[in-house]
């Protein structure tokens, strides 16, 4: 996705059928196909290509539907829903027959996922805190044995399943988003379905392979609520490639986690992976440095590229205008051209970012300066603003950690 590409976008269609609000659409997997659900409780299915509707499914459904599939290896003829009423449904869309149809949950039906090498299978997820698997070769009910993933037993009674996807590349890991900051990943091999048992007691291990957050929101949660903010991952998917995964958090911003967060604990910068946060033991928010001293002024990085120089000089001056959002937008621009890191360009733009104040730019900030000073352990103004990015994140103790570290590398800064 490039400036150029955002630019080139238009409207080419508007489909128009639905009496209800859309909440969801799916193409097909040759993208020639596209089916939608709406609060009038159908499905339409439409041909994305030329804007015409081919086929209007009326639903068992009594509450609006919230997630449509197209079910894999049904040669485009069965799609699966699931709606507020608590009910998971799959359809027919040649001949508007209901092959399944259960009050699966009980909570509200938020998404469903597939896999494409998993015919005949469904995933649901629902607001009483179930990830459940649907086969159509298995009789359904609410008493099957087929809970995945119990959040109510890990993350507490009030947990909620709001959006679950199937990593493309490896079916096996099923991520899942719920009323909380942290994208869950299970590894389905590792969990055998179970019946839903009110009075199980509660596993003290989540079965969750992975978690991921950004690095300032663990601990927050109460703060956000206060605001009428409540973190919330709305929606999560994979690439194609199963190497990235984006998430819209509710009540801040939409992550995109890539794949040296996704299979990496050991990158030298890496707070995006936790080791699980349902266990309440989240690892301390520390910094670290090489130790060698090289100040900015004696580095022995290259100059930059004509081309990227005078990006960073347009951000400087846009810096110097009090447009931050500009300048944030142009030293992007000059670390894509450059291919790679470079401390000045990092370190630059982490000022631009502490003084835009976006959510999430102070974070974003200590990213950069982390990646300055990784690059030059002597760039002082970047141990500088890690400081103040500690500071503001309320991080006091590494905070003080920072600027001892600093007084000791540069003590003829030491009133700075």
């Amino acid at each position: 996705m490039t400036p150029d590409l955002v630019k080139r976008l238009g409207l080419v269609k508007e489909l128009e059928g639905h009496t209800g609000c859309v909440n969801c659409i799916q193409w097909n997997s040759n993208g020639r196909l596209l089916a939608s659900g709406s609060d009038d409780k159908t499905v339409i299915v439409w041909d994305g290509l030329v804007g015409r509707r081919m086929a209007r499914v009326e639903t068992p459904h009594e509450g609006n539907i919230f997630s449509v599939v197209w079910m894999p290896g049904a040669d485009d003829q069965l799609v699966g829903t699931g709606a507020g009423d608590c009910r998971v449904c799959v359809l027919n869309v040649e001949t508007g027959a209901t092959l399944k149809s259960v009050i699966g949950h009980q909570g509200r039906v938020k998404r469903l996922t597939t896999a494409p090498d998993s015919p005949g299978v469904v995933w649901s997820g629902g607001e009483d805190g179930l990830v459940r698997q649907w086969d159509l070769r298995e009789r359904w009910s609410m008493d099957s044995s087929n809970v995945l993933v119990n959040l109510t037993h890990h993350a507490g009674r009030g947990a909620e399943v709001k959006c679950v996807s199937i990593c493309p590349s490896r079916s096996e890991l099923i991520a899942v988003g719920a009323n909380d900051p942290f994208v869950r990943v299970f590894d389905r091999r590792m969990i055998t379905c179970s019946r839903l048992d009110p009075s199980a007691i509660p596993d003290t291990e989540c079965g969750a392979v992975a978690y991921f957050v950004p690095g300032h929101l663990p601990g927050v949660e109460a703060a956000f609520h206060r605001k009428l903010r409540p973190l919330t991952s709305t929606y999560i998917t994979y690439n194609k490639d199963g190497t990235e995964l984006l998430c819209n958090l509710g009540g801040e911003q939409i992550y995109l986690y890539d794949k040296f967060a996704m299979y990496s604990t050991s990158a030298p910068i890496n707070l995006a992976v936790i080791q699980n946060c349902d266990k309440k033991q989240l690892p301390a928010n520390g910094f670290s440095n090489n130790g060698r001293k090289n100040g900015q002024s004696r580095t022995a990085f290259k100059n930059l590229p004509s081309d990227v120089e005078a990006l960073k000089l347009e951000a400087n001056s846009e810096f110097e205008a009090q447009d931050y959002s500009k300048a944030v937008y142009l030293y992007n621009q000059a670390i894509s051209h450059h291919a790679t890191p470079h401390p000045i360009l990092c370190g630059n733009r982490a000022a631009a970012l502490m003084k835009r104040k976006w959510d999430g730019d102070i974070y974003a900030a200590f990213r950069d300066c982390l990646s300055a000073l990784f690059l030059d352990p002597g760039h002082i103004k970047a141990h500088l603003r890690l400081a103040q990015c500690l500071t503001e994140l309320d991080w006091l103790p590494e905070a003080t950690k920072c600027l001892d570290n600093f007084k000791l590398k540069h003590p003829e800064h030491k009133k700075s």
